[in-house]
């Protein structure tokens, strides 16, 4: 009696976890209004760090107002300068590729908290490639991808983004996220065992 019970127990636990967890993953926004468009924007144009803040805002406005509160993708190819172009006095040095690599971990931090997070990011292109790197990123909904734009802390890490890209190209795209068949694979293992158990 004790063992169902504690199986009872656990899968209770489990099931909470599971829904909290996707709940945090799948979380769907309510588009932004135009008031709101207007805060984040004049927060972003106002930010002072240099360099940073570096937003094409007449397309962000228009990205922002054809919001529909579902997850967006980003797919981006990066090329870096062999050395970093830091302005002077910075206090960084490094290769354009460890610079960026300053901004990423700023960016999956910031990122994470948003229910948002890379997908598929790759340093190896073929040899007849002009990019450096391909990094595929989903954000839970445009609300946050702008409020991560907002943040003194993406701002600041910016000094790291502009020093280290000399070409960077970025398509924005809504589409079905389709996982890796191994998860299929794990719960259709999971159910199978679960209906011979019981």
């Amino acid at each position: 009696m004790a063992f169902y019970r504690l199986l009872a127990i656990s899968i209770s636990v489990g099931a909470v976890i599971f829904s909290g967890l996707l709940y945090w993953y799948q979380w769907s926004a309510h588009a932004l209004s135009d008031a709101e468009i207007d805060a984040y924007l004049s927060t972003i144009e106002a930010q002072a760090q240099s360099p940073g803040g570096k937003h094409d805002m007449i397309a962000l406005r228009a990205f922002l107002e054809s919001d529909d509160g579902r997850p967006v993708y980003t797919v981006n190819l990066y090329k870096f300068h062999d050395k970093a172009t830091y302005p002077a006095g910075a206090g960084f040095t490094g290769t354009g590729e460890q610079a960026y690599d300053r901004f990423s971990k700023v960016m999956i931090s910031l990122m994470v908290k948003r229910g948002s997070h890379p997908i598929y990011g790759s340093s190896w292109v073929d040899a007849s490639s002009d990019w450096d790197r391909i990094v595929v990123v989903r954000y839970r909904s445009r609300r946050d991808l702008v409020d991560l734009f907002a943040t003194d802390a993406f701002a600041d890490a910016s000094l790291h983004k502009w020093a280290s890209i000399r070409e960077h190209q970025r398509m924005l795209v809504q589409a079905t996220h389709i996982p890796h068949g191994k998860y299929l694979f794990f719960i259709l293992a999971f159910l199978a065992s679960a209906a011979v158990y019981i």
